[in-house]
């Protein structure tokens, strides 16, 4: 009886984390904004993936272009970054979870027919995930990159987007 109430205890323990665990793919659509003065905010476009350790904790790869604007003519300014974090949840319920991120970006700030800096610094992010059903999820957040390299500035982004498990 015993070593029947161990077993069932222990399976139940490597159970769950694999019922919670997976893959999974997103896309963002948000509003980006470079912390130098005169600059108009962009829009940015972001996709990511990960894998879900269980309901807990995930590692996260995304790829964010943060979009461009035309400063005078002939010269754009763009700006993108490509990150890997880590991402700890914080269930409320069945449906919604805060969320918060630390990772590491690497970044590019290109002023078109002047100069292209690249920057590889941390990253950080918070924000709310509703789960809509067991293979969708909607997210919103807010994410901080460092951009560029001689001139080390913020690209703080605000967005929303999809998430599709498998």
């Amino acid at each position: 009886m015993k070593k029947t109430t161990i077993i069932a205890l222990l399976s139940a323990f490597i159970a769950l984390p694999a019922n919670a665990a997976g893959g999974y793919v997103g896309v963002s659509l948000g509003s980006g904004q470079i912390d130098i003065s005169g600059l108009n905010s962009t829009t940015s476009l972001g996709f990511f993936g990960g894998y879900s350790f269980n309901e807990n904790f995930s590692a996260e790869i995304a790829y964010y272009d943060f979009g461009s604007q035309d400063l005078a003519p002939g010269f754009t300014l763009k700006s993108s970054a490509l990150s890997m974090s880590g991402v700890g949840f914080l269930p409320i319920n069945e449906q919604f979870s805060l969320f918060a991120k630390l990772g590491f970006a690497s970044t590019s700030l290109d002023l078109t027919g002047f100069s292209t800096e690249s920057n590889t610094d941390f990253t950080y992010g918070f924000g709310g995930q509703i789960n809509v059903n067991p293979q969708f999820a909607i997210r919103a957040g807010y994410d901080v990159y460092k951009v560029g390299s001689g001139v080390s500035v913020d690209q703080k982004l605000m967005s929303v987007g999809g998430l599709l498990r498998f």
